[in-house]
């Protein structure tokens, strides 16, 4: 078996706040010891021809206890009406890994939809052919959700 890749990403159809907040129960759920903390994430922002530097507030979440990796949690804002939700898990290694497949599963599971299921409004905002949709159900299904 290959080592899994240190860090996952992928685009959430909830917004940070909703995702945070699901992110912790779902961590106290499963009786995890983790820190809270925050940060600022940097993406830029496409107006006309010229890309913006933007910056993002991020729910950061480091798990401590029964292994250490990190979840981060942010909203980004490509374009002037569309906005993209990811949850991202560092520090992901071969030890840990069925560790981050559980929390992402007890995490989806406490969802009132699959995390890739977006509406089509959220798709039509963004761009219907946005690589952040198209690849969302392919990351979440590497790990049985």
């Amino acid at each position: 078996m290959s080592d899994p890749p240190p860090t996952w990403r992928a685009a959430v159809c909830y917004d940070s706040p909703s995702i945070s907040r699901k992110t912790r129960e779902a961590l106290d759920r499963l009786g995890w010891t983790y820190d809270r903390d925050r940060s600022r994430r940097h993406f830029s922002k496409m107006m006309v021809v010229i890309a913006i530097p933007q910056a993002s507030y991020v729910f950061q979440f480091l798990v401590r206890d029964p292994v250490k990796f990190v979840i981060n949690v942010y909203d980004e804002k490509p374009t002037h009406s569309g906005v993209v939700h990811y949850i991202e898990v560092k520090g992901i290694d071969r030890g840990n890994a069925r560790y981050v497949r559980r929390f992402l599963q007890v995490f989806a599971d406490s969802l009132p939809r699959k995390p890739y299921r977006f509406f089509w409004v959220e798709r039509l905002k963004l761009g219907f052919l946005r690589v952040e949709h198209i690849k969302a159900k392919r990351e979440w299904s590497r790990w049985g959700v």
